[in-house]
Order: C-alpha cells, then structure tokens, then sequence
C-alpha cells in the first residue's frame, strides 16, 4: 500500500513537525488516500520493481522515492498493537547530532557535512512490551558497629538484626527490542520511551519511514523482559535497606509474572558513517531525541595537532634556552 495525495498524486508521509500527514511536494495537509497493490515487488506509485528483504514491513523505493507499506505482511500475527509516531523530524536529529558533536576538534571532517547526513533513516523498530506483575521476599542478617574511646580505651558495639522484606510491584510496559538486526545493548540504552504519546497502530504513521517485522517472537523475549524488572525490583528493595555497617542476605527471591504482552513499533533514527574501513553506527530515539554511539576519531588531525604542540615546545624551549644564554 501507499499513501498518496489527492490533490498533486505524490507520496504523502507522515510528518513529525506537523504530527499528522503531509504532502512533502504541494504542502498538502491530510490529503492522503490509500493506494493498493496485489504486487509488493512492483512500486504502486511509479512502477519501478523492488526487493524487499524477509522481515522488510516498509520501505523506500529506489526510483521514485515512495514510501510503500507492505499490508500483507502486517497482518495476523505481525499485525502491531501499537505504535510511537516519529516525533523527531530528520532535520531535528541532524540538529541534535551536531550539538553533540560540533565542538569535538578530532572528528572526522566528512562526519558532520549534510551530505552525511541525509543519509541517515528513519526505522520502526519491533518491541514487545510486557506488563510484569512481581513478588519479592528478602531476608537477611545485618550487623550495626559502633566505636569509641574512653580515656585510654577503645570500644566496639555490634548490634544485629534481622531484615524481612516483601513487596509487590506492577512493571508496565517494559520494552525488548525483538529484531535481530539491532543490538539489544544499544535499544536498552535508547530507553525510556514516553509511552503517553503512543496509539493503536494504523499503516499511516509508518508512511515516510522503513519497517522491520519482528524475528523474535514474544514468549523468546519474556526471559529478558523479567530480567529487567528483577534488576529494577532489587534496586527499589535496596532502597530500603540501609544504615548497616554489613548485610548478608538470605533470602532473595522475585518472583514475576506476565500479565500481557504488546507487540510494538518504536521510532528510530538510524545514522551510519564509515571512516577508514571501519562502520561507526549511531541510534538516536526518534520520540525524545536521546542519542547513542561513539565518533570516530580523525588520525589525520591528531597528527596534525601532536606535531603542533611538539614544534611550540621546541620553539618555547630554544627561547628560554637563549634567553638563559643571554643572561
């Protein structure tokens, strides 16, 4: 499927400065109809062939520009519950880039040019989300100590005590990325997410950007999800537990279950630059703008900048040798 405007037949796209649908070409604003095709290897719009990959839900193509939505493969089981609306434009990820960046002085020069840029894309990335229901006992024996000195004398008190602990906590939404292509230690860091802005899912938003089926189904991600509400729930029962000189637990027990799962596309931006045979790869949250990843680093300028400092300290030290000899 495609969206295309009813007043010039362009793609129109789903705009995240707007927060609604936009024709790009004649400004048109909700002036979208929705376009079919039986053929998901022909473009709808301009006839050009195209190739998707397995767990491609949308893409752009290569000839026209359009963006096409493959209906058929979002259905049944790969139909999202929900979707984040991209509320970061392209423009403003570009922006956001370069503030983190401009005053790094061994950058690359080509990493922050538009042309590098522009390349960067748009993804709805698959999550599950999980609201995880959990029961945690703690026991443990802890111990308080107490020095002082009287005259000539040094005293030791130890008290000890025993801990019990239980609490019952509701985790909502905790969010596992289930592509295979994403590394899941970059998709943790990316979070949170506002799930206030998030809706039932309709083909619309995904209009302007790519699309990734999930290829890890929800019961595979599960574990991962109750990891991380166990890491949390022990941290708010650490919270609870202090003032003790040492604590030695005894019982430390979570017990999670899952209340209901959301299969969901979250946005991303997604910035690739390559530099001296290596690919430095960049995420960037395309609801609250948070960015991850490493720049590289110009060897060239290091050079550059090791070779000026060492011929000023050459210069500084024939100086003050001279000046030495003149005195």
């Amino acid at each position: 499927m495609i969206f295309k405007c009813k007043n010039c037949g362009a793609n129109t796209v789903w705009s995240p400065e707007q927060d609604r649908m936009c024709c790009p070409h004649c400004d048109s604003i909700d002036s979208e109809e929705l376009i079919t095709t039986e053929n998901e290897y022909q473009c709808p719009l301009c006839g050009a062939p195209v190739e998707p990959k397995p767990y491609d839900s949308a893409l752009k193509c290569e000839h026209c520009g359009a963006y096409m939505i493959f209906d058929e493969r979002i259905r049944g089981k790969y139909e999202p519950h929900l979707i984040i609306p991209f509320k970061i434009s392209k423009s403003k990820a570009k922006e956001i880039i370069r503030e983190q960046f401009d005053k790094k002085i061994f950058l690359p020069t080509g990493f922050l040019k538009e042309a590098s840029l522009e390349k960067m894309e748009g993804d709805y990335i698959p999550f599950f989300l999980f609201d995880i229901h959990c029961h945690y006992r703690y026991s443990a024996r802890a111990q308080k100590v107490r020095k002082w000195v009287s005259g000539n004398t040094e005293y030791t008190e130890t008290s000890v005590y025993q801990l019990y602990r239980t609490m019952d906590a509701d985790f909502n939404r905790v969010p596992t990325d289930a592509s295979v292509t994403m590394p899941d230690n970059e998709m943790d860091l990316l979070e949170p997410f506002d799930y206030s802005s998030m809706y039932a899912f309709q083909p619309k938003f995904m209009s302007g950007f790519r699309g990734e089926l999930y290829s890890v189904d929800g019961p595979t991600l599960e574990p991962r999800a109750k990891a991380k509400v166990r890491k949390d729930a022990a941290a708010l029962m650490q919270e609870t537990i202090g003032g003790y000189s040492s604590v030695v637990p005894e019982c430390d027990d979570c017990q999670c279950q899952t209340k209901e799962e959301n299969y969901a596309l979250l946005p991303v931006w997604n910035y690739k630059y390559r530099y001296r045979g290596k690919e430095y790869l960049f995420r960037l949250n395309g609801e609250t703008g948070k960015l991850v990843g490493k720049a590289p680093l110009s060897v060239g300028k290091m050079i550059g900048c090791a070779a000026t400092v060492f011929s000023l300290v050459t210069a500084m030290g024939y100086m003050l040798r001279m000046i030495l000899e003149v005195f």
